[in-house]
C-alpha cells in the first residue's frame, strides 16, 4: 500500500516537472528555427542598443508569421516604447497579457505604457495584478515600483521598492529607487537617509547622487553653504 502510494506521487511529481519544463521550453518549441534566430537578434539589437529600428523590423517578422508570440510581443511592446511610440506599446503589451493572464512582465509593460499615456485607471488595474504576480529578478521591481510612482501609488511604490532590495541588497539600483519613492511621496528626510547610508558603504558614489537632477535637489543646501 505503502510503495503503491510512494509510486503514484512519483509519478505525479515527475509528470509535474515535465509540464514545467515543457511550459519554459515552449517559447522556442513553437518558433521555426528561422524566426527564432530573428527573435534573439532583435532582442539583442535592442538590449544593446546599436539599433532600435533593426529590433523593431526583425520582431516584426517574427509577429506577422507568430502573432500569438507572448516573448515577441512583449519584447516588441518594449521596442517600441523606446521609440516613442507608447499608443503601439500598450497595444502589444495588452494582446500579451490577454494571451498570458499570469505573465507578470507583460502586466508590468502594461502599466508603464498606459502610465506613459496618462490612462491612470488602466496603469492602476496593471499595477495590481503585477504586484500579485512573480517578477523576474530585482529589476523588474525597480521598474514596477517606478510606475507606482508616476501615478501617485506611493504607498505600493515603496513596498515594491523594498521587494527590490531585499532580492538583492547590493545593487545600489534597488536602494536608488525606494529614495525616489520617498522623494515623491514628500518624504526627503527618509531618501536622504537611503542615499546617506548607500554613499557610507561606499555601494553608491556621491558624484552619481549629485549627476541626478532629482536627487541632487536633497543635497542643494548643503551644496550652497
Amino acid at each position: 500500500m505503502i510503495l503503491a502510494y510512494s509510486y503514484d506521487m512519483i509519478r505525479f511529481f515527475i509528470l509535474l516537472l515535465t509540464c514545467s519544463l515543457a511550459v519554459g521550453a515552449h517559447a522556442q518549441d513553437f518558433r521555426p528555427p528561422e524566426l527564432n534566430v530573428q527573435f534573439h537578434r532583435a532582442r539583442t539589437a535592442w538590449s544593446t542598443g546599436n539599433s532600435l529600428l533593426e529590433a523593431k523590423a526583425r520582431i516584426d517578422r517574427v509577429l506577422a508569421a507568430l502573432p500569438e508570440d507572448v516573448e515577441a510581443l512583449k519584447l516588441r511592446s518594449s521596442i517600441l516604447a523606446d521609440l516613442g511610440r507608447d499608443d503601439t506599446a500598450f497595444l502589444d503589451a495588452a494582446e500579451a497579457v490577454k494571451l498570458a493572464p499570469e505573465d507578470g512582465e507583460a502586466h508590468l509593460l502594461l502599466c508603464e505604457s498606459a502610465a506613459r499615456l496618462d490612462d491612470i485607471p488602466k496603469a492602476d488595474q496593471a499595477l495590481e495584478t503585477a504586484s500579485n504576480l512573480f517578477l523576474d529578478g530585482m529589476d523588474q521591481y525597480v521598474r514596477l515600483s517606478a510606475c507606482a510612482s508616476s501615478i501617485g501609488a506611493h504607498t505600493r511604490s515603496e513596498s515594491l521598492a523594498r521587494v527590490a532590495v531585499a532580492q538583492d541588497g547590493s545593487d545600489p539600483r534597488g536602494h536608488v529607487q525606494l529614495a525616489r519613492a520617498f522623494l515623491q511621496a514628500g518624504r526627503g528626510v527618509d531618501a536622504r537617509a537611503v542615499l546617506d547610508r548607500m554613499v557610507a558603504e561606499n555601494l553608491l558614489p556621491m558624484r552619481a547622487v549629485l549627476a541626478d537632477s532629482q536627487l541632487a535637489q536633497l543635497y542643494r543646501d548643503d551644496s550652497d553653504q
